[in-house]
């Protein structure tokens, strides 16, 4: 069979994955903290086994593409203000580190909460934690300094634990939480920035997504279209083999 079909397939495939991370990415466009995905593609060339061609023979290398890698794009959203002291976002680089039933987890969705038992959580129930630990909150008014300084009623109790995390390590989790990957040790951040009362949005640009969306079907449709082309192509050869003209 002509290689072009298998080439104008695994480009059909490989919208199909495109559209897959860009509907991904609009769906969270208001969620707090998301940081997008995105893919890159490379060209896959297959080898052919040249002991089959005869001598002179010239034939052509089979060209797939196939998805070179996943990535997280850890820029920066847009920052809102909200007045609510349990809203907290981090400006620039750096992670909140929260304890879950997995382990450390890391995320930018700042708006925390008070638990019934007095900890400072995310809505989920996972602890935010502090350079001693879990951050308990006794009755009184909670600031949360700009250098992470945790008070209460003016005095200090802790300093929320803020970590850089390079994207290229980052691992996606459940519930707006990061992993990392094996081996990588998250550092911790010198000088963070935190805003009280903000929280950061998602870094989705909901045109930008809805033009790459549009492109990525009208290319998905052009394979198929190309797909289409190559089997009635087949079929008619197949219909004609043997007809004396």
């Amino acid at each position: 069979m002509d290689q072009g079909i298998y080439t104008a397939a695994s480009g059909a495939i490989a919208m199909e994955e495109r559209l897959s991370v860009i509907s991904n990415n609009l769906a969270n466009a208001n969620t707090v903290g998301f940081k997008k995905d995105g893919i890159a593609f490379e060209k896959f060339a297959r080898l052919l086994d040249t002991a089959s061609l005869y001598p002179g023979q010239y034939r052509n290398t089979p060209t797939d593409v196939v998805v070179g890698e996943y990535y997280i794009d850890d820029t920066e959203g847009s920052y809102q203000k909200t007045g609510n002291p349990f809203d907290v976002a981090i400006v620039g680089e750096g992670f909140f580190v929260v304890n879950t039933q997995d382990g450390p987890r890391y995320t930018r969705a700042g708006s925390f909460e008070l638990s019934p038992d007095g900890m400072l959580t995310t809505p989920q129930g996972d602890t935010v934690q502090g350079e001693g630990g879990d951050i308990a909150l006794e009755p009184g008014a909670m600031a949360i300094e700009a250098d992470g300084t945790v008070s209460l009623n003016g005095n200090s109790i802790d300093v929320l634990q803020v970590v850089n995390i390079p994207g290229e390590s980052l691992v996606r989790d459940k519930n707006g939480l990061f992993d990392v990957r094996d081996g990588y040790a998250p550092q911790a951040v010198e000088s963070p920035y935190i805003s009280q009362g903000s929280i950061e949005g998602s870094n989705v640009e909901p045109i930008k997504e809805m033009v790459g969306l549009i492109s990525t079907q009208r290319a998905y449709e052009s394979f198929q279209r190309v797909i289409k082309s190559f089997n009635e192509t087949y079929a008619l050869s197949i219909k004609n083999v043997g007809t004396v003209g």
